[in-house]
């Protein structure tokens, strides 16, 4: 697969299907996971929870339900670079992490939407992979060759872009009523204070809308069914 870093059309609303099929991808594998994350935050929201319970729990559960979905149903298979979580495709050519944004996740035009949180070393060494297989696409055409994973000294992901599902939640003062906005985007600068803030390629993604957070108890309910076995 070589047109893995072929620009997408950024930064606009619709089209996002074609956009994802580019990939590989559907909205519908990507999806369940977000509505489930925000359950899963629901759930954890009683007076016995640590105060970031809701918030781990949200992330935790993003990072699962894409990976298996995307691993039962399209073959791709889990990576985990220094604890960094990824799902990466049978070619070894795109891989998705998940990552928090900021109130522009999921809005076309500039500024792009920055990174809740310093990226880190791992996610900065995505992003600089991502600027170097950019380059060698704008100047030369490169040959991929399937890589032999048991030579020593090969990197398997050397030909792999990281595209991350970014993340934005958002919820009326008045209503409850809480708003998950999001996009599928292809990092290529971390900027000051080690946030990610510009991408080569965005994908906006349907915002989605849950009822009110005050219609939920204080208290675990059992209302909610998150799977949290092993997988």
């Amino acid at each position: 697969m070589i047109d893995n870093l072929v620009p997408l059309p950024s930064g606009q609303p619709g089209g996002y299907e074609s956009q994802l099929a580019a990939l590989g991808l559907s909205w519908k594998y990507l999806e369940p996971g977000l509505r489930m994350s925000e359950q899963a935050r629901r759930a954890g929201k009683t007076k016995d929870d640590a105060k970031n319970a809701p918030g781990s729990q949200d992330y935790f559960t993003r990072v699962r339900e894409l990976r298996y979905t995307l691993r039962t149903e399209l073959g791709w298979e889990p990576y985990d670079p220094l604890q960094a979580p990824l799902i990466v495709n049978p070619d070894k050519t795109v891989g998705i992490g998940v990552l928090l944004g900021d109130a522009r996740t999921g809005s076309p035009g500039s500024p792009h939407p920055r990174s809740k949180r310093p990226a880190g070393a791992t996610k900065e060494q995505a992003v600089a992979r991502n600027q170097e297989l950019q380059l060698s696409f704008a100047f030369e055409e490169p040959e991929f060759s399937e890589p032999d994973e048991g030579q020593s000294g090969v990197d398997a992901y050397a030909q792999m872009v990281t595209w991350y599902l970014l993340t934005y939640r958002y919820e009326a003062r008045k209503t409850g009523v809480v708003t998950v906005r999001s996009e599928l985007s292809l990092p290529n600068r971390v900027g000051p204070g080690g946030k990610i803030d510009s991408y080569q390629s965005r994908i906006l993604l349907p915002a989605i809308e849950f009822e009110s957070v005050n219609d939920y108890a204080v208290e675990t309910t059992g209302e909610f069914d998150v799977p949290v076995e092993e997988r």
